[in-house]
């Protein structure tokens, strides 16, 4: 059987969006849309659509009085409201009005499928993230209307569970006994630690046993619960405190959320970043072992060509018997040294030897006369002449951090002076960068302008590698950096 579906939303690309995904979907048809709100009334009354995809901000549209007159008009027609609002009161009237589900835009192409089928079984569907607050609504407002509550307690998606004073289950919604595994009967007059791992029923009972002492209204957590088959998912608990007239009379509402899905992302997320940080490191190595074979290259090949040449002509030019050909050679055994001096300087920028040969404290003063030389800045260094014994992979990717961060201040700082301080506390090394300029005025965090990224790719190499980075700037007090890396990694 199809599903007929009418679309009222503003903007015509958001509508083509929901056509596109909703008719690669069986047995869902689009039969009208509309950009206005008048044409929406009007349009449903002659295509009788089964569900309105109602867009709440519609021009000449007024939400609530919408909903009302659609329904009026057409009670079989389900509504599920479009709307970038995720205001508790807002959300709560739209529902109160007759709506059958509140999707949020932003994840409106994700959850539309899902909402679609949730109303067609007659549920009301929320977008993820307000069940809570929409429950919390409700929950709050039960001495004034058990209808209501008893509504969302049983259509919602979200587990609810009512507990007494002792921690035992009351009642418990579908969406609950959908989630654990247990009937109602099965539920009833159970402890809630039925579902907790054991070692985490410990603090759970210190949390509720504080909550009916009302030294707290309500508690979240995360945690595993345990399903009635033995299996464990990931679940987010708000438990909240219902007053009774009397202590024995109070109730504890347990609304349970499974974050099992976001739990596996947020995993996945952690996966990728340790491989992205395990890339740029292996990248950084890299990048010196190639720097360090060019550099090899240009010293011993080119650097050594370049010599042999000079003395060669150098021996013509002695045993040459026209004097004006002298002139000639000079200039060219002139042209010949530069090329040699070019060399040798590019072959010790690309790989100090001093990085390996006498250590990660002697290449940066050589680094700091390199930038004092290149741009004009006094850069000092300053060390505590302590022994700091690292391996390649930590003196390569420090030494190009300095050379990424000395370079970038002296571009970019407008500084006259930068300090360095190399010191070693214990088995961590701690390099401290200063400099008098204008500051940066953005947050280390921060993506954009010349520091954004170069500070972020800095920090996952640091990470690798145990350490981390530390910055503080503001415009016009210099800018602090704090490396720290342990020694022994």
């Amino acid at each position: 059987m199809t599903t007929r579906i009418f679309l009222a939303d503003e903007y015509q690309i958001a509508r083509q969006g929901l056509r596109a995904l909703l008719e690669k979907e069986t047995g869902l048809e689009v039969v009208g849309e509309a950009a206005k709100g008048p044409a929406v009334i009007r349009q449903v009354q002659d295509l009788a659509p089964d569900i309105v995809l109602l867009d709440l901000g519609l021009p000449d549209l007024h939400a609530v009085e919408a909903i009302r007159q659609i329904l009026a008009a057409s009670p079989q027609v389900k509504i599920i409201a479009l709307s970038i609002y995720d205001d508790r009161r807002f959300v709560v009237n739209i529902l109160k009005a007759g709506a059958s589900g509140y999707l949020l835009k932003d994840c409106a192409f994700e959850e539309l499928t899902k909402a679609i089928r949730a109303v067609q079984a007659s549920k009301t569907f929320l977008s993820p993230g307000l069940s809570d607050i929409v429950a919390q609504d409700y929950i709050e407002a039960l001495r004034d209307s058990e209808a209501h509550f008893r509504t969302i307690f049983e259509v919602t998606t979200i587990g609810i569970a009512l507990l007494n004073k002792d921690g035992r289950v009351v009642e418990g919604n579908p969406a609950l006994q959908r989630m654990l595994g247990y009937s109602l009967t099965e539920l009833a007059n159970q402890e809630f630690t039925v579902i907790i791992l054991p070692e985490d029923v410990s603090r759970c009972k210190a949390l509720f046993r504080e909550l009916v002492q009302g030294k707290q209204d309500s508690y979240q957590v995360e945690k595993k619960y345990v399903r009635k088959d033995g299996q464990t998912a990931w679940g987010r608990l708000n438990v909240s405190l219902i007053r009774g007239a009397r202590v024995e009379d109070h109730l504890a509402v347990c609304m349970i959320e499974d974050i099992s899905a976001q739990k596996q992302a947020e995993k996945e997320i952690r996966t990728y970043q340790e491989q992205l940080r395990s890339v740029a490191s292996e990248l950084s190595l890299t990048e010196e072992q190639e720097r360090r074979r060019l550099a090899t290259d240009l010293h011993d090949h080119v650097g050594q060509i370049l010599a042999l040449a000079q003395i060669k002509l150098g021996a013509i030019r002695e045993s040459a018997a026209s004097t004006y050909l002298v002139e000639p050679m000079d200039e060219v055994r002139r042209l010949l040294e530069q090329t040699i001096q070019y060399t040798r300087s590019l072959s010790f920028e690309l790989s100090p030897p001093i990085l390996y040969d006498l250590g990660f404290e002697a290449a940066v003063e050589w680094l700091a006369e390199l930038v004092q030389e290149q741009h004009g800045i006094t850069v000092k260094v300053q060390t505590d002449r302590l022994p700091k014994s690292m391996n390649d992979e930590i003196r390569v990717i420090l030494f190009q951090t300095m050379r990424e961060l000395l370079v970038n201040l002296a571009k970019h700082a407008n500084a006259k002076n930068i300090s360095v301080f190399i010191a070693r506390e214990d088995a961590t090394l701690q390099v401290k960068i200063e400099e008098d300029g204008l500051g940066m005025g953005i947050s280390a965090d921060a993506a954009n302008g010349p520091f954004g990224f170069g500070f972020f790719s800095i920090r996952e190499r640091l990470r690798y590698l145990g350490g981390q980075l530390e910055v503080e700037s503001e415009p016009g007090w210099g800018t602090r950096v704090t490396l720290q890396v342990p020694l022994k990694y």
